[in-house]
């Protein structure tokens, strides 16, 4: 219990300090809205596409659909850490740019409080803004002369959660995640002496809810069936702006503005047959609540399906090491929630890995590739990484209560 007390506090403090700075991406579009949202950076099924919905285990830590909670080992209490690397490639009509980050991205504590109910708390980014790029334009009355602007923005918005799953039957459980969103966006632009910064916070609790009816359908087969639902929530942006002419510092609040989480609802569920577990989720997303505050960039209403495949040969302890792994595969393709230049097209990532037995927990890992490409060459992205998660457990009975 002392460890993961340890690593509980180590870790927050890490992912606090992460989510100040929340060196998430380098995406130059992450500059309109609540930033770029952020998926598929953590969590042990990642190497699955992110398959959630209809999935639960006794290791697996599913905050996506908090009525899996209620499938965790009773006896244990788990905590899980994620981290991420990836290369980023960008390209449109107007040029290219490549950029490389990483950091920690979610921790979570989980087990059993009481019979028939399991709780989950953790914090997690929710969007990030990072970008830095220069425009060089015409000044206006002097013919052959330019000036150069600098655009720089950083931030974003992150989740602290706490979940509840409760067991109403063996077959039957439900759950609630209660979550407070808050965030600092910070964007600065640049002209010779002059420098204008722009600053926005919000914060705002909302809750989602899923459930999920679970079947053992022989010794070695089993089905699941789940599914989620959150309500769109407005976010207050309270803004304020800095401006910097030579030594001279200006700062006013500005009027508050809005922003929407959107509403969203999925299905999704997974067989498990022999060595085999077999997913597939459908998600709706409602962006175009959200506003870009630019008329060139819009959002839209997204379609997202997953779909994912484990084989886990289970050996027992004794048996050798390769049988206790388990081998993952993953995809998932989507609509993109963001127009450009009235431009869609199409999102997909392709991920593969593995799950490792290490100590008194298990080790994920998954490589992915993703691309997001809209009509006419207007934007193209390719991102290349690796995700990292390490799941911790102690058995409650060697606990001291």
């Amino acid at each position: 219990m002392k460890v993961i007390k340890y690593i509980f506090s180590s870790l927050l403090l890490t992912a606090t300090v992460a989510d100040a700075q929340n060196i998430m991406t380098s995406s130059p579009y992450s500059m309109f809205g609540i930033g770029e949202i952020v998926t598929g950076l953590y969590g042990s099924n990642s190497a699955m596409g992110g398959v959630s919905t209809g999935m639960r285990n006794s290791w697996l830590i599913n905050t996506e659909n908090p009525a899996g909670l209620s499938g965790l080992d009773s006896c244990r209490l788990f905590a899980e850490a994620s981290a991420f690397a990836k290369g980023e490639s960008y390209k449109s009509k107007s040029g290219s740019s490549n950029a490389f980050s990483g950091n920690i991205s979610a921790f979570t504590l989980a087990g059993r409080i009481m019979p028939r109910w399991y709780m989950a708390a953790g914090l997690t980014p929710y969007s990030s803004v990072g970008y830095y790029f220069q425009s060089t334009q015409p000044l206006e009355g002097s013919p052959g002369s330019y000036y150069t602007s600098t655009f720089e923005g950083y931030g974003g918005l992150s989740k602290v959660y706490l979940s509840n799953a409760f067991m109403l039957s063996s077959y039957l459980s439900i759950g609630v995640n209660l979550n407070y969103i808050f965030g600092n966006i910070k964007s600065t632009e640049n002209q010779g002496s002059m420098t204008v910064e722009n600053k926005m916070y919000t914060n705002a609790f909302y809750a989602d809810f899923g459930i999920q009816y679970h079947r053992n359908l022989a010794r070695d087969k089993s089905i699941t069936i789940g599914a989620v639902y959150g309500y769109k929530q407005r976010l207050k942006m309270d803004n304020s702006i800095i401006i910097t002419n030579g030594n001279v510092e200006t700062e006013q609040n500005e009027k508050s503005s809005s922003q929407h989480l959107p509403q969203y609802m999925g299905i999704g569920g997974s067989l498990i047959y022999q060595k085999w577990t077999y997913a597939l989720d459908y998600k709706f997303q409602q962006y175009s609540s959200l506003s870009s505050g630019d008329s060139r960039v819009t959002f839209k209403d997204a379609h997202e399906v997953r779909a994912g495949v484990c084989y886990f040969p289970n050996g027992y302890s004794s048996s050798s090491y390769w049988k206790r792994m388990s081998y993952k595969a993953g995809i998932n393709v989507s609509t993109p929630y963001m127009n450009i230049s009235g431009q869609s097209g199409l999102s997909w990532r392709a991920s593969i890995g593995m799950g490792l037995p290490v100590l008194n927990g298990h080790f994920n890992t998954a490589i992915f590739h993703e691309r997001t490409q809209l009509k006419n060459n207007t934007f193209q992205k390719d991102v290349t990484g690796i995700t990292v998660t390490y799941t911790l457990s102690e058995l409650l009975y060697k606990m001291k209560l």
